[in-house]
């Protein structure tokens, strides 16, 4: 009578016995492995935090070095063109809708709310809160950030990528403008430099990107996973750096910053919420609205920057709301960047 002990049969009893063991270790260690591959960035960022704060050398170092940043946003720039299908570039560009939605969020709705989050928060004895605020909120969307948590999201970051580039462009006109009717400031950002600029730090490395995609995308494709960390390894290091600059300002100003961050975190809330409403309210593909959320949300930094420098260099507190809500912006979006991942993600496999 055979129960399945022959050595040419298999063991059937002994083999459903087996198979009744749990395999705890191999469990844990799967769910560890996905809990690091989910979490680990998010991890990372909170890390940066009391790193820029307590060893705030490296930080000032890469600020200080000058090349450091922009050669960081051409890698940034070079991988979101690698993975771009240009072949959907023409048919997002006729997207007018969200183009205008994103131009109305970052030069009308930021400053107006900026404005008006500015008067009710603003010390009574200040007269550069409102300037500085006024500032960043002038601002165009920010040049790699918003397209990088766009692709870490799996949104369309072929539209992102034109919110960019529009955005960016139109700054030499309605940045002024913006700063002109809000607070009486008369300024003018050199249209050569912006071009010279948006060329070396987002055309060519997008170019790039697109011409080594031709020869070696097949190749890649087992290494996409690896070639998507770069963003944000590199979102790492500028909320470092952004921490750690901003140290130095925020010692002794105990009270302004307090009134700066409450401003930038409600303004950036509602920018987000706004955004995201609408998307949903005029039915929007999920990974438009993903890429409207962030291009429309976002302000970038360095133009903020040259602008305190060269036209605000007597307003002693003009850096502290673009540091403060350039920070703000990467720790939030990046905070969301999985909410939006698996919203996207089951659109596509719906």
């Amino acid at each position: 009578m055979g129960i399945g002990l022959d050595d040419e049969e298999p063991m059937p009893i002994l083999r459903r016995l087996v198979g009744c063991v749990p395999e705890q270790p191999n469990a844990k260690t799967n769910r560890l492995s996905i809990f690091a591959s989910r979490y680990w960035f998010l991890a990372m960022l909170v890390l940066m935090i009391p790193a820029g704060l307590w060893l705030p050398g490296g930080g000032r170092a890469i600020k200080d070095a000058g090349w450091v940043t922009p050669v960081l946003v051409g890698v940034m720039m070079a991988v979101s063109g690698f993975t771009l299908d240009t072949g959907k570039l023409h048919r997002q560009a006729a997207n007018l809708g969200a183009i205008t939605l994103v131009l109305f969020s970052t030069y009308c709705l930021a400053p107006a709310v900026a404005y008006g989050l500015a008067l009710w928060l603003q010390p009574a004895d200040n007269p550069h809160f409102l300037t500085a605020v006024m500032i960043m909120a002038a601002q165009a969307s920010s040049l790699a950030s918003a397209l990088a948590l766009t692709v870490l999201s799996r949104g369309n970051q072929e539209l992102a990528l034109i919110f960019t580039l529009l955005s960016s462009s139109l700054t030499v006109v309605l940045t002024p403008l913006v700063l002109q009717v809000s607070i009486g400031a008369s300024v003018e950002i050199p249209l050569g430099q912006m071009i010279l600029k948006m060329l070396l730090v987002v055309v060519m490395p997008v170019a790039l990107g697109q011409a080594l995609r031709r020869f070696l995308w097949d190749k890649a494709k087992p290494l996409l996973r690896g070639i998507r960390l770069v963003p944000q390894m590199i979102i790492v290091v500028f909320v470092y750096s952004g921490f750690s600059v901003a140290t130095g300002q925020i010692n002794g100003n105990a009270d302004v910053v307090l009134r700066i961050v409450v401003v930038s975190a409600l303004l950036h809330a509602i920018l987000l919420a706004w955004n995201f409403g609408v998307s949903v309210l005029l039915r929007m593909d999920r990974g438009t609205g993903t890429a409207l959320v962030f291009c429309g949300s976002q302000k970038t930094l360095p133009n903020g920057i040259y602008l305190w420098q060269h036209f605000f260099g007597d307003n002693p507190i003009g850096a502290l709301p673009l540091a403060l809500y350039h920070l703000i912006q990467l720790i939030a979006d990046s905070l969301l960047v999985p909410f939006f991942e698996r919203r996207n993600q089951a659109e596509i496999k719906s």
